[in-house]
This record gives C-alpha cells, structure tokens and sequence, in this order.
C-alpha cells in the first residue's frame, strides 16, 4: 500500500513536468509525436490560412482539404525542419517565392488538386539545392491543377524535356490558352510556351526576401500595356534632352549672375573717394 502510495505521488508530481516539455498544438489540428518526429494534421478544417502556433519541431505538416487561396511567404517561417508538406486539394492559386526558401529539410510537398495557373521556379530552389547537397531526393507533386502553358510555365516542360525528377508529370495538363486545353504539358512543344505579351509581375511580399510566380494569373492580359524597346529608347532620349536643355539654361543665368557681380565690384573700386572734413590731408585722384 505504501509503494502504491509512492508511487502515486511521483506520477502526480512528474506528469506536470513532462506535460509542460510537450509543445501546444493549434486548436484546429492534432499533434501527434512519433518516435520523436511530430505530425501536425490540420486536414479538413475549412482553413483560408496557415494556422499560426504550429510547433518549431515539426516534421510532417498536413493541410489538405481546406480552403487555402494563398501560401505567404511567412506561414512556414520558423519551421524549419519540415521535411513534408502536403497542401493538397485546396484552392491555392498563388504561392509566393520566399514561401519555402528556410525549409532547407524539406523532401516533398504535395500541391495536387489546386487552383494554380502559374508557378515560379525559384519556389522550390533553396530547398532543391538543400536536397542537391545532402544527396536527399526532393520531389514536387504538381496534378490536377488549371495550368496555363504560356511562356511562364516554359521552364516546366524544360524539365520534363530533361527526364526530370523533381517534378511529377502525371496529370499534369494545360487548361490554357483554348489551343492547348486538354495537353499534358509533357506533350506540348517548347515552342507553343509563348506569351503575346511580355508582362513581368512583382512579388509585393518579397519582404526579407518573397516569390511568387512571375505571372499572377489573376491579372488580365489585355489590361496590360508595357512600354515597347523603341517607345522606351525615346523616352530615354526625351529625358536626356531635356536634363541637357535644363544644365544649359542653369549654366548660363550663373555665367550672367558671376559677369554682373564682376561688374558691380570694378565700378566700387575705381570710384573716386571724396576727403572729408575731419582729414583734408588726403587726396585722392
């Protein structure tokens, strides 16, 4: 009865103590550890964001089935042991550049069954280069997304040409533009990744750092009207002509400001002096 007793004790007294060395988990996700690698579930909760409290050590992070529209380039930060991450099946239309550029353990990640037209390159290199150097296998699931084949998605189908695997190709097919609808992307020549118009995008939430795809789908073409090669050498000319017109004008009032002083000067100088009364002695000529 009294080891019983003891025994009581020390588990009352201990569990506290562990309890408190266990990190806390988002309200809407389930945080199990498993031989000493954490999995955060947050699947299925009508999410339109990243929770935030998601613990530092966690290793598998799974996302799928919410409302998700958009990955900042924030909502891993800190997690930087992430090795995977599956985002599969939301609405993610947009993932900024930075978004994983600190997951430098990462393996995978799942982007299947998205709303994703458009899709930088430089998304995944940090942790691409990361796996390059540790001679880890790092692997990009892309199915079942509204691709738009244009010249911004080039880079992909350059891949694919090269036999990668990095990226998946099944299902992988093109929604637009119309001639192109239906395609693996795989399937379609380099040549029909084109853009009538050359649009670059900025990232607005570089930061510190964040990506996005170079081309956000969600803004139409036909909007844009960037300046033409010719149309932006005239400019360049116009300006410059008239900086030029402008340092000549400035040039010249100074030449004509320094003249008239030198002529206000000589006459105080050559001015005769008239003796006064308290020192007639002086004369002057």
């Amino acid at each position: 009865m009294g080891r019983k007793k003891v025994l009581l004790v020390f588990t009352l007294l201990w569990t506290p103590l562990f309890s408190q060395q266990l990190p806390q988990c988002p309200a809407p996700c389930d945080c199990v550890d498993s031989h000493g690698e954490m999995t955060v579930t947050c699947g299925g909760q009508g999410l339109d964001q990243v929770p935030a409290g998601i613990p530092d050590s966690t290793i598998w992070l799974v996302l799928k089935y919410n409302n998700l529209e958009k990955i900042g380039s924030h909502d891993f930060k800190g997690l930087k042991q992430l090795k995977g991450i599956d985002l599969s099946n939301n609405n993610i239309r947009k993932i900024s550049r930075g978004a994983l550029r600190h997951l430098i353990h990462l393996d995978n990640i799942d982007l299947s069954g998205n709303a994703l037209q458009a899709l930088s390159e430089e998304t995944f290199a940090a942790p691409l280069a990361a796996a390059n150097q540790d001679g880890r296998r790092f692997f990009v699931f892309l199915a079942n997304n509204p691709w738009r084949c244009d010249c911004h998605l080039k880079w992909l189908a350059e891949k694919y040409a090269n036999d990668t695997t990095v990226y998946s190709e099944r299902l992988v097919y093109c929604n637009s533009p119309d001639n192109l609808n239906g395609s693996f992307v795989s399937d379609v020549p380099l040549s029909d990744f084109k853009c009538d118009t050359e649009v670059t995008f900025v990232d607005t939430e570089q930061g510190d750092d964040t990506t996005t795809p170079e081309n956000d789908p969600r803004v139409e073409r036909g909007s844009q009207k960037p300046l033409s090669r010719g149309a932006t050498i005239v400019t360049i000319l116009v300006l410059a002509v008239a900086v030029l017109v402008v340092l000549l004008i400035v040039f010249k009032i100074g030449k004509e400001y320094h003249r008239g002083k030198q002529d206000t000067g000589t006459e105080v100088e050559t001015r005769p002096m008239i003796p006064t009364r308290s020192d007639s002695r002086e004369v002057y000529m």
